[in-house]
């Protein structure tokens, strides 16, 4: 389990996938609509109620989970709303029965509902999550949207929605508030009511330019397989981003359907390249990395986002690097003792929601935006409705990150993708520990602002 997450954040650079069928919408504890089959077929069709058999006793609100003083002067200052008997109806879509079927994007959600509940709700309302399965079609995405907004959510989650290109303009139409861990389309990036909490996409570019920079490299190869949606990436972020620091780049494109990593190599190697780095999914990288081993390349390798390489090529992957945008379990011991108590209570809460299995997967995404967003939605003090919450994460300023750094909403940290929150990535390097196994370590002071280092 512990390659899940980063699967998830490999995830996020490949989007061109899609799938078929259509999901359902519940109302109440049911959770997901039983009529739907992609509702029935998921043994995982949990409720968001499922967590209240967790000790939420535990759960601290996310208003003591920052560091700013600003943060917890604004949840002294709700303090006293009382909104006990209130719900707070929103949607939640998320992609599953389809090709592309990730539960757990959704169960970690709605483990942190829970504990949010069973802690007393926002200032006594409870959170009542309206499930809508989507197979990850623009058709199915199309259906959860107006699904939802027939049913008067004041928000709109997604834990994962491949197919969110299609919807977007249906929410925001609606005046429904678009909320996510990260971005599942280019529109959302910057669009007024999207809020994607967590890092932008470019960042991804620069983790690899800052190590390569401080290693002394200057000419790299970039292995990317060929989309459309690939090839945009290497030549507006990655390619300015290496320029930025000084690092000539030789392109690398392979075939997606039959990709020829020995030949992808030997083309690095020709170049004379100093080092190499990866925009690829989890299969890309295991060939990569594989084929780099293979070929005899001993020069410093950044497997991009990847991790599942790791667990499947053991000792050739020593040495690579590879990044991501919040504390997880697999660097625990890296994290401010915050963080690690924050993971720490994760952990607890799926292991009693019957979740241990998940707890490295990707649940965690979903497990702390959720955190995040009951701070938003605490400092709201007239009715919670679309507009307020809207008005919410407009105007939230610097809030506290569950596990990770501070949310700017509203302040566009990275300017060229508005809608996110952060800014902020880390670096690891895989090692071999004294026994043997391998591990990650995290790389410098841990997370870092990319943008102020992108150039861009």
């Amino acid at each position: 389990m512990r390659s899940a997450l980063t699967r998830f954040l490999a995830l996020l650079l490949t989007l061109g996938l899609v799938a078929a069928a259509c999901g359902g919408s519940g109302d109440g504890d049911d959770g997901a609509d039983t009529n739907d089959p992609a509702a029935a077929s998921s043994p995982d069709d949990d409720t968001g109620d499922e967590a209240s058999a967790t000790d939420g006793g535990d759960g601290a609100s996310a208003g003591t989970a920052g560091d700013d003083d600003g943060a917890g002067d604004a949840s002294a200052a709700t303090a006293t709303i009382d909104r006990t008997g209130e719900v707070i109806k929103v949607g939640y879509v998320n992609n599953e029965g389809g090709n592309i079927s990730l539960p757990e994007l959704r169960i970690g959600g709605q483990v942190a509902i829970g504990v949010i509940n069973d802690a007393g709700g926002i200032h006594g309302a409870r959170i009542e999550p309206v499930i809508c399965l989507s197979d990850g079609t623009p058709e199915s995405a199309i259906n959860c949207a107006v699904k939802l907004i027939e049913e008067d959510v004041v928000m709109a989650y997604m834990g994962v929605e491949l197919a969110s290109e299609a919807a977007l303009s249906l929410w925001l139409d609606a005046g429904i508030p678009y909320v996510s861990s990260h971005s599942w389309g280019p529109t959302e990036r910057n669009s007024p009511g999207a809020f994607l909490l967590h890092v932008a996409t470019g960042a991804f570019a620069v983790g690899p330019a800052k190590t390569f920079k401080e290693l002394g490299i200057d000419h790299i190869a970039v292995v990317i397989q060929d989309s459309s949606t690939a090839l945009d990436f290497m030549d507006n972020i990655i390619a300015p981003v290496l320029e930025h620091h000084g690092i000539k780049m030789t392109r690398v494109v392979v075939d997606i359907a039959a990709p020829d990593w020995t030949a992808a190599i030997a083309a690095a190697q020709s170049a004379g390249v100093e080092g190499m780095m990866g925009q690829l999914d989890e299969f890309g990288c295991i060939g990569m990395v594989g084929s780099a081993a293979a070929s005899g390349f001993d020069k410093p390798i950044f497997a991009g986002s990847c991790t599942l390489y790791i667990d499947v090529l053991g000792p050739a992957a020593i040495g690579t690097y590879t990044q991501g945008d919040q504390w997880v379990p697999w660097v625990a011991e890296f994290a401010p003792p915050e963080i690690q108590e924050r993971l720490d209570e994760y952990a607890d809460h799926m292991t009693a929601a019957g979740h241990e299995q998940l707890i490295e997967g990707f649940g965690i995404a979903p497990y702390g935006a959720w955190r995040e967003i009951e701070f938003i939605l605490e400092t709201i003090e007239g009715p919670i409705t679309a507009d307020s919450i809207t008005d919410a994460f407009t105007n939230a300023g610097e809030t506290p990150g569950w596990f990770g750094p501070n949310l700017r909403c509203g302040l566009a940290p990275w300017p060229p993708e508005s809608s996110h929150c952060m800014s902020h990535i880390m670096v690891w390097q895989v090692v071999e520990a004294d026994d043997g196994t391998l591990r990650r370590i995290v790389l410098g002071d841990g997370l870092f602002d990319a943008y102020e280092l992108s150039g861009l």
